[in-house]
């Protein structure tokens, strides 16, 4: 790829998408090494952009407050996680139909515990939300804000340990160059805690333009040590590091690799290039000098290897800090829909711009073909009684009929996102103590239970899987087909008492039934084969049915 892109005109189009492909599968090495869970690694790829689209949080995020600097949302996410530690039920107070749609977004934000008010009484511990706990925003918009901080807690620095690296050479040919300087900063949650710098004796001459860049010439490395001999105390320095370049993957990166190459250690380098960071963050100029210049990070003398090594680990910790804080802003892009709903019944809430951006951008959502949360609606407030807005009123405070028929008609891409990504964090649901490896195979078998045609599922599809495949994972409602005698447990298990097989039946049942939200269903049959499973048992053997 690196070869076909330098083959390539530079204004070309393609081009450009080669060098991104090369950028984005290199970094994905250090982002492996940087996340112990798949949640962490899943959110920072999703905040990756390598095209053009955006999903419509990021497209606003210099428009909306960090939920971190929001102290409605700061204390109900507080509340919000120990209730979830707790596991206790979260329960939201009647608001003509404002809770409907609350609970919805809970839900839809993984959360368990989260019954009907009515019907329901509040347990001690049990956390209940009042309009009030919405402070001078707003319950909805601060329950929004407060999830995005829940979400975004694994989203911390990706890279706490790394080395940041640049390198000055004889000539700008990737190919053919040499060394000549190398610098490096060691960077330690944030902080540079060690310096690495070292002029290279080359095996070819300085060309006079390369000169002209970094000032060095033949005579300043004649007294230089080789690159064999820099080399080992480079890679000691670096360690198990990952090391880190500002657009290096085109030239730093190739060129020490070859030089490197068949060395000791050179095999388990890990390289992260901060330029797609920064070209995601701000339609500026992303050069390094001009990242410090925004930064206020005084850049010392560019083109000097340590110089510009320091730069970019102190340009790099900013970079992190406002991806962390795009990161809270853009998160759960998947709720805008129950979002838009909450907004549109909760007229009296404080207008604000950030309340109206919200809107404008949920209700189409709310409206689009790719959501449930009006059916959520109508349900719910037939099942509960609520003292709540029709749907065909909510519709209306959201648009009116039109709009969603022409939403429904010619659907956005960009309104697939959120579908498709609540399927993800689905099939991602589970233990958070699984390692990440542990936690990519699981969610590579439930793909291949999960496959569908597209982003909209057929609302008449009934999901079937087996009950190995279904733990983590939560459906509306569950029918467990053949729950009789000689299936669950199997029939040799129950006339020959194979106790671990009756164990692990019974384990696999609770499963199954635990899956269920609102209703469970379990089947079985009065014949099966022309006879009856239920009294041939019993005939077998009854000694393991009674232990069964």
């Amino acid at each position: 790829m690196r070869n076909l892109a330098r083959a390539r005109p530079a204004s070309d189009p393609d081009t450009k998408k080669l060098w991104r492909f090369v950028y984005q599968v290199e970094n994905l090495g250090a982002l492996a090494r940087a996340h112990h869970s798949l949640q962490a690694l899943v959110e920072e790829l999703l905040s990756q952009t390598i095209g053009p689209y955006r999903n419509a949080l990021e497209e606003r995020h210099d428009e909306v407050t960090d939920p971190a600097d929001l102290p409605e949302a700061v204390r109900l996410a507080a509340c919000l996680e120990r209730a979830i530690a707790a596991e206790q039920s979260i329960l939201i107070e009647p608001q003509r139909g404002l809770e409907i749609a609350l609970r919805g977004m809970l839900a839809a934000a993984g959360m368990r515990h989260v019954p009907s008010p009515r019907g329901h009484e509040a347990g001690e511990g049990d956390l209940v939300l009042r309009a009030a706990d919405g402070g001078g925003v707003g319950l909805a918009l601060a329950l929004f804000k407060a999830l995005q901080l829940l979400h975004a807690r694994e989203l911390g620095s990706a890279l706490p340990r790394y080395v940041t690296f640049d390198l000055e050479t004889t000539d700008n040919d990737a190919a053919t160059c040499d060394i000549v300087e190398i610098g490096a900063a060691k960077v330690v949650d944030g902080e540079i805690v060690d310096r690495f710098h070292a002029l290279v004796r080359p095996a070819r001459p300085i060309s006079a333009g390369a000169t002209r860049v970094h000032g060095y010439t033949d005579a300043d490395v004649r007294d230089a040590r080789p690159f064999t001999e820099v080399w080992p105390a480079f890679r000691e320095f670096v360690g198990d590091a990952i090391l880190v370049a500002h657009n290096g993957q085109r030239f730093d990166v190739p060129v020490l690799r070859r030089l490197a190459a068949e060395r000791d250690g050179v095999e388990h380098l890990v390289f992260f290039d901060t330029l797609p960071l920064a070209r995601s963050l701000a339609r500026g100029s992303a050069k390094l000098v001009d990242l410090a210049t925004r930064f206020g990070i005084d850049p010392g003398r560019s083109h000097h290897a340590l110089d510009d090594a320091l730069t970019l680990a102190r340009v790099f910790r900013e970079l992190e800090r406002q991806r962390i804080t795009r990161a809270r802003k853009a998160v759960l892009v998947n709720l805008l829909d129950y979002l838009g709903l909450a907004l549109a019944l909760a007229p009296d809430d404080p207008s604000s711009d950030e309340r109206r951006i919200l809107f404008g951008l949920a209700r189409y959502y709310a409206l689009g073909r790719y959501s449930d949360c009006l059916e959520f609606y109508a349900t719910e407030r037939e099942r509960t009684g609520a003292e709540a807005p029709s749907v065909e009123a909510v519709i209306e405070r959201l648009g009116g009929k039109a709009l969603m028929a022409h939403l429904r008609a010619e659907p956005e891409p960009a309104h697939r996102y959120p579908a498709a990504l609540a399927r993800l964090r689905a099939l991602m649901d589970g233990d958070a103590a699984l390692t990440l490896q542990d936690g990519i195979a699981r969610l590579l078998e439930r793909v291949a239970l999960s496959t569908s045609a597209g982003v909209e599922v057929d609302p008449q599809r009934v999901n079937l899987l087996t009950l190995h495949s279904t733990k983590g994972l939560e459906f509306t409602r569950v029918y467990v087909v053949g729950v009789e005698d000689f299936q669950l447990p199997g029939y040799y298990a129950a006339i020959e008492n194979r106790v671990d097989e009756i164990q692990e039946a019974r384990r696999l049942l609770y499963v199954g039934m635990t899956r269920a939200r609102d209703r469970l269903v379990l089947t079985r049959v009065d014949r099966r084969f022309g006879r009856s499973p239920w009294r041939r048992r019993a005939d077998s053997d009854p000694q393991a049915s009674a232990s069964a």
